[in-house]
């Protein structure tokens, strides 16, 4: 089953990235559909190879849009854990660190039931956490 992911971003210039797709089992639950995305997620990261490109012209003006020009580097090339990944993603989630909606409907609860539908869209919000000081 195809459903589609996008992430905004409290408080950005460009609060919204583009949907994603991802194929995944008919996910029963929240939790279930937070796993196979962080799995997927994982995996690719895991298997990328460092590669130095040059940049197009529309990435560099793209890359200047959002503030900042570079090469992408990795300076942690490490692979990364997906169960200490999925542990984090469901951490975050319970501690209220983004909220995610089903189609527009908001997910508040990790374990109920979940009706998802090919070509679902959810949407992850990162919310912003405020710090410092008033002056």
């Amino acid at each position: 089953m195809r459903i589609y992911a996008k992430v905004k971003s409290i408080g950005k210039r460009k609060p919204t990235l583009s949907l994603q797709p991802f194929d995944v089992q008919q996910p029963q639950s929240l939790r279930q559909l937070l796993t196979e995305i962080v799995q997927q997620n994982v995996r690719t990261f895991n298997e990328e190879k460092p590669f130095t490109t040059y940049l197009l012209q529309e990435q560099i003006q793209d890359a200047y849009e959002h503030g900042k020009v570079g090469f992408n580097h990795m300076y942690n090339d490490a692979k990364q854990s997906e169960e200490q990944a999925i542990t984090e993603a469901i951490l975050a989630f319970e501690d209220g660190i983004y909220k995610v909606l089903h189609n527009e409907t908001a997910v508040t609860t990790l374990d109920d039931a979940l009706h998802v539908q090919e070509d679902d869209t959810f949407t992850f919000i990162k919310l912003t956490m405020l710090s410092g000081r008033l002056w």
